[in-house]
C-alpha cells in the first residue's frame, strides 16, 4: 500500500468538507431523533436511541457514498488516475490504498455515531451490545463505501454509480425479508413467475451480504451478545470485502489507459 496515496484521499475528504458534513448531519439527526422521541408516551429513551441508530447511520452512509462516488469520478475525469498509475505504484496497491483510506473514513463516521449512541443509551443493554452494534456499523460503512468505489470505476456517471450503490444497500438491508418470502413459496410443481422470482432471489442472495444481520438494533436494546454473533459479523464482512476488492482489482487491471 502507498501511504502517500492514502494521505491524498484523506486530504481530499478534508478539502471537500466531508468529515464536517458527517458531523453536521449526525448532529441534525440527533436533534430530529430527540424531537421525534419526545412524542412517545413511554420508553422515550429507547425511541431516541432507535431513531439515532437508524437515521444518523443512514445519513452518514449517504455522505460516505456521495464522497466516494464524486471523488472517484472526478479523479478519472481529471486524469488523476492515469497520472498516479505512472508513478511507481501498482494497480493492486492503488486499489488497496483507496480501500484503506475509505476504511479510515468509515472508522471516523462509525466512531462518531457510536459515541452519540453511547451518550444517549440508557436502555441497560450493556456495553457488549453497543460494541457489537458499533463494529457492525463500521463494517457496513466499509462495505458500502468500497462498493461505491467499485461502481464508480465501472460506471462513468456519478449519478448512476450513486444510485447503484444505494440500490445495493437497500437490497442488502431487505434481503432477510425477501428470502423469507422466497422460502414461503413452494418451488415444486408447475413453474410460474412467483417461483421464478423466488429462485432468482435465492441466487442473488449468494452474492449480496445480509446487512440486516450485520447491524441489529436489538443489540442496543437488549444486549445478550454471544460469540457466534461476533463471528457472524466478522466472517460476513470479511468475505464480502474480499469479494468486492477482487472485483475492483480485476476491473482496474483490465482497463487500458
Amino acid at each position: 500500500m502507498a501511504s502517500h496515496l492514502i494521505k491524498y484521499v484523506l486530504l481530499a475528504a478534508i478539502r471537500d468538507r466531508m468529515l464536517w458534513g458527517v458531523v453536521a448531519v449526525s448532529l441534525l439527526g440527533v436533534c430530529l431523533s430527540i424531537f421525534s422521541g419526545s412524542a412517545s408516551i413511554i420508553e422515550q429513551d429507547q425511541f431516541v436511541v432507535t431513531y439515532i441508530a437508524g437515521g444518523v447511520r443512514l445519513l452518514s452512509l449517504i455522505g460516505l457514498v456521495l464522497f466516494v462516488v464524486f471523488y472517484t469520478r472526478k479523479s478519472f475525469d481529471a486524469r488523476d488516475v492515469e497520472f498516479l498509475l505512472t508513478r511507481p505504484i501498482s494497480r493492486l496497491s492503488f486499489v488497496l490504498s483507496h480501500m484503506i483510506a475509505f476504511l479510515l473514513l468509515s472508522l471516523f463516521a462509525a466512531s462518531f455515531l457510536a459515541l452519540i449512541v453511547f451518550v444517549f443509551s440508557r436502555t441497560g443493554s450493556g456495553l457488549d451490545g453497543i460494541l457489537l452494534w458499533s463494529f457492525g456499523v463500521f463494517l457496513e460503512f466499509v462495505i458500502v463505501s468500497n462498493t461505491a468505489f467499485f461502481f464508480s470505476m465501472v460506471l462513468s456517471s456519478p449519478v448512476s454509480a450513486g444510485l447503484s450503490t444505494l440500490g445495493f444497500y437497500v437490497l442488502a438491508r431487505m434481503m432477510g425479508g425477501l428470502l423469507a418470502i422466497a422460502d414461503s413459496n413452494d418451488l415444486s410443481g408447475t413453474f410460474d413467475i412467483h417461483k421464478g422470482m423466488s429462485f432468482l432471489m435465492q441466487m442473488v442472495a449468494i452474492f449480496i451480504p445480509r446487512l440486516d444481520l450485520l447491524v441489529q438494533t436489538n443489540w442496543l436494546m437488549y444486549g445478550g451478545i454471544a460469540l457466534s454473533d461476533w463471528l457472524m459479523v466478522i466472517v460476513q464482512g470479511s468475505v464480502f470485502l474480499a469479494l468486492i476488492a477482487t472485483a475492483t482489482i480485476i476491473d482496474l487491471k483490465r482497463r487500458q489507459f
